[in-house]
């Protein structure tokens, strides 16, 4: 598989409301429909949704076993579960016909989850359905190889989220190479944290559990010699990763000093001020 994503993939009205027109089988080709436009098509992907359900439901009354199963549609859920751990249960409801899926006990409706949900949901499902689609014949269609561009990975994404967008990724598609763009020094800095974990994972205590090993264990541990970083200008390419230390370089801790001096500068402002009250005052 080969896709991209561009900035213009926001779910907005994609979520189909009438059922005319779909279509009532898909190829394997199907996955490779649209893969280079970085527009939105989710409503594809939530057709297929759609329809791989119902036969799934056909699926339980052949075999009379109501915990019967498509494989495909499983690996769709187990992406969706995995970069989304607070959402379960995500199906379709009819009448009227609806994408939704659980949040702590309650039911919700695509447009009712934040930007930043949205789009990464959008993003889930699309390049899930395109992995399971393209290789029913794998036990573990999410583990197929791929290419996978995605531009502006952290948009609309909270801070926290930006910190562990990648590792998420990585997690959900281990053998896919992603290719990504983004304006957010978090999400480059955050790239050390998957780096320092694959430099430490044979130290990690094997025994009394905490919660920061717990976090630490998360983190998808990322090979320095499968990972390339750069900074990209009007005219130039610059590399971030220190091979030495198998680590990106501080070049972007400028962005952050830029910050902290502002705030220093405003800081002695006041400092002056008071000391100046205090002066008078003696």
């Amino acid at each position: 598989m080969i896709v991209q994503y561009g900035v213009n993939r926001a779910w907005l009205d994609y979520s189909p409301v009438r059922r005319r027109g779909f279509p009532k089988d898909h190829s394997r080709f199907e996955s490779l429909a649209d893969a280079l436009k970085s527009t939105s098509r989710f409503r594809s992907a939530l057709i297929w949704f759609y329809n791989k359900e119902n036969e799934e439901s056909r699926f339980k009354q052949e075999r009379r076993d109501f915990d019967a199963t498509l494989p495909e549609l499983n690996a769709v859920r187990r992406c969706i579960t995995t970069l989304f751990p607070n959402l379960s249960n995500p199906r379709f409801t009819l009448n009227p016909l609806r994408f939704v899926v659980s949040q702590d006990g309650e039911e919700l409706e695509i447009d009712q989850l934040s930007d930043g949900y949205k789009t990464m949901l959008g993003l889930a499902i699309d390049l899930s359905w395109r992995m399971a689609g393209a290789n029913p014949h794998l036990e573990d269609p999410l583990a197929a190889e791929a290419i996978v561009m995605i531009d502006e990975v952290d948009l609309h994404l909270h801070p926290a989220w930006q910190q562990r967008v990648v590792s998420d990724l990585l997690r959900c598609f281990p053998n896919t190479q992603f290719i990504l763009t983004t304006h957010s020094s978090v999400v480059v800095e955050g790239i050390n944290n998957l780096l320092k974990r694959f430099a430490v994972d044979k130290l990690l205590p094997k025994s009394g559990e905490s919660e920061d090993w717990t976090h630490i264990r998360n983190l998808y541990p990322l090979d320095p010699n499968d990972t390339a970083v750069y900074q990209i200008t009007r005219d130039s390419q610059i590399d971030l990763m220190d091979r030495e230390e198998g680590l990106t370089a501080d070049t972007l801790i400028d962005n952050f000093n830029d910050v902290s001096h502002l705030y220093d500068l405003m800081r002695d402002l006041e400092w002056e001020a008071l000391k100046a009250s205090q002066g008078e005052a003696g």
